[in-house]
């Protein structure tokens, strides 16, 4: 008995022996795969960074300085980038850096439209050309304000296919409006009104379109286009004020009974001031207008 009870008792010790070292091996495996994790954690930006192009690792010091918001350290290395691999994928996008640098940092716009101008001379097939161009027209419209410059701009990005075309007509509308070619600005918002019914500035383009037939002395054509704003866009920031204008057009006409409605329709749309001021002479000249009878 005694010898069956020491017997048991040693397998007992050997099978602790044995769980107490496969506990210590797993947790020496863990320590080991944890240290594997951490090793590759901390070397692989290194790594990373040394597989690497020369121009991509400019590029990427570049953009980190610009992230950094040291926009004159990071400009010099995006010239870098552009000035000795011009071939390298990223010489586009470095141009590109570089003139948005100069726009919004350095607020220096003719050096901005430099930068714009030469990607899409070296460049003219990289998709960047396209938000380019269109930074470029930005500049010579709104900060240059050379309108008939700035047509030319919008023109070639109708020409490029591609982006936002109802915006480019309704940009080259308002240059021409500027210019006081009314006639040329009311065609180009036509333009933009036919080829994009959908468009977002649609309710935008006919109201300007009205306007614009007003100082052309076409009433009955501005009457039309007013009309089709209630009807059409009747949620449209436009509405309150083309039916104001709708009301002018009929008070001028002497339809003033009609005009008196519409404008009476309009209160609490505008400006109390404004409208009491024209119903009030409304009212007036009707009641004029009876005696008169």
């Amino acid at each position: 008995m005694e010898l069956h009870r020491l017997k048991k008792q040693l397998k007992q010790e050997l099978k602790q022996q044995e769980t107490r070292k496969k506990r210590f091996n797993l947790k020496r495996w863990i320590f080991a795969v944890a240290g594997i994790v951490m090793l590759l954690v901390v070397c692989f930006p290194f790594y990373r960074k040394q597989q690497l192009t020369a121009p991509q690792r400019l590029f990427a010091e570049a953009v980190e300085l610009e992230s950094l918001r040291n926009t004159t350290a990071a400009e010099k290395k995006y010239r870098e980038v552009y000035q000795n691999y011009p071939q390298s994928q990223e010489a586009a996008e470095s141009l590109f850096r570089i003139g948005n640098i100069w726009r919004f940092d350095h607020q220096d716009m003719q050096k901005a439209l430099l930068n714009y101008l030469k990607l899409e001379h070296d460049y003219p097939h990289n998709p960047l050309v396209l938000p380019a161009r269109e930074e470029a027209a930005r500049i010579v419209k709104y900060t240059q304000r050379d309108y008939s410059r700035a047509i030319e701009f919008y023109q070639r990005l109708l020409d490029f296919n591609a982006g936002n075309p109802d915006q480019y007509y309704y940009e080259i509308a308002d240059c021409y409006f500027y210019l006081e070619n009314y006639s040329q600005a009311r065609i180009e918002l036509e333009s933009l009104l036919e080829k994009y019914p959908q468009s977002d500035l649609a309710p935008d383009a006919l109201y300007r379109k009205a306007r614009i037939l007003i100082l052309e002395g076409l009433t009955e054509e501005a009457r039309r286009d007013w009309l089709d704003i209630i009807e059409r866009y009747p949620g449209s920031k436009h509405r309150t004020q083309a039916e104001f204008d709708l009301a002018k057009i009929l008070e001028e006409e002497g339809s003033l009974q009609e005009a008196l409605q519409h404008y009476q329709q309009l209160v609490g749309k505008l400006e109390p001031a404004l409208l009491e001021e024209k119903i009030k002479h409304l009212e007036q000249r009707i009641e004029e207008k009876r005696e008169a009878i």
